[in-house]
């Protein structure tokens, strides 16, 4: 029998979830963009755009890969698969979503669940930890996220000798201090399809370029961040200055979110240019921790 691969607007990845061994000979794939989602809120126009866009373009990426890819507009994510589902001939699968009630309906078709890794941090891993523990302090967890996944250790040990640099992250910049341009990425096609189609209950300013909506725009951003924002980005972390709204931010939230970026990888990409360019551990463990530690936490 071959398969039905549901990938949800977050998991916009090649490497992850339940495109991690798919094959375009033995799976066929299904993305659904609900009206339910799109009307049931009011969206911020640009974030709405930012993931419309993102996965109307990954489509476009698994159908360069070979994929025969189903595309679907539907009233509902249930009403999108079943469109296109075949329970006959085609397993339907996919990879464990952070929606409650998505889980549940997709449970009720009879959809085989695979285990969600777009986080670094299973459920079970964080029962493991959340049972043993009087209180549920983010700082403790985060001890044993560094612990476990062994990064910035030496040896049982943080290195530089404490965990938290937090308390050297709060400067204000200097006076006339010159904050870096963001990056700026040209709209195509696709994205500007997505803008005309924004639903009338959203709102706020359009887009204008700040947000790449494929996975080498994210991978350019990483890496804008890494070579000019990186080194300041630990002392000046909570700087909120009136004239620079991205000040040295990495931007590569929304990206970590939907999926065009992996926290691992992310990681792994600020650990070598840290090695490679001596960037301040200030920096480097206020970046990580907001990864490894609250992302994982909160979720």
């Amino acid at each position: 029998m071959k398969r039905l691969l549901y990938v949800s607007f977050d998991q916009l990845h090649r490497d992850y979830g339940v495109l991690k061994n798919a094959h375009p000979a033995t799976d066929h794939v299904v993305m659904v963009e609900s009206q339910r989602m799109l009307n049931d809120r009011a969206w911020h126009k640009q974030r709405l755009f930012f993931l419309v866009s993102s996965a109307r373009h990954f489509a476009e990426v698994l159908r360069a890969d070979g994929f025969h890819v189903n595309y679907v507009q539907a009233p509902t994510t249930v009403a999108g698969i079943q469109t296109v589902w075949d329970p006959a001939t085609q397993q339907l699968v996919a990879c464990q979503p952070h929606s409650f009630i998505l889980s549940a309906d997709l449970e009720k078709l009879g959809a085989t669940l695979i285990p969600n890794d777009f986080f670094l941090t299973s459920r079970e891993d964080f029962d493991h930890w959340a049972k043993k523990q009087k209180s549920h302090i983010m700082e403790s967890f985060y001890r044993v996220q560094r612990k476990r996944l062994n990064i910035l250790m030496d040896g049982d040990q943080p290195r530089g000798g404490q965990w938290n640099f937090d308390h050297d992250n709060r400067l204000p910049p200097p006076k006339n201090y010159a904050w870096p341009a963001a990056l700026h990425f040209e709209l195509d096609a696709i994205d500007k399809q997505v803008i005309n189609e924004l639903p009338s209950s959203a709102w706020g300013d359009l887009p204008e370029g700040y947000w790449a909506t494929t996975r080498e725009g994210a991978l350019k951003q990483l890496h804008y961040f890494l070579e000019v924002h990186f080194e300041h980005f630990g002392p000046y972390e909570d700087a909120m200055p009136s004239e620079s709204w991205n000040a040295h931010h990495s931007l590569v939230s929304p990206y970590l979110n939907n999926g065009l970026l992996h926290p691992a990888e992310v990681i792994e990409a600020a650990l070598q240019h840290a090695d490679e360019h001596n960037t301040p551990l200030s920096s480097v463990e206020g970046f990580i921790r907001q990864i490894i530690g609250w992302r994982e936490y909160i979720n």
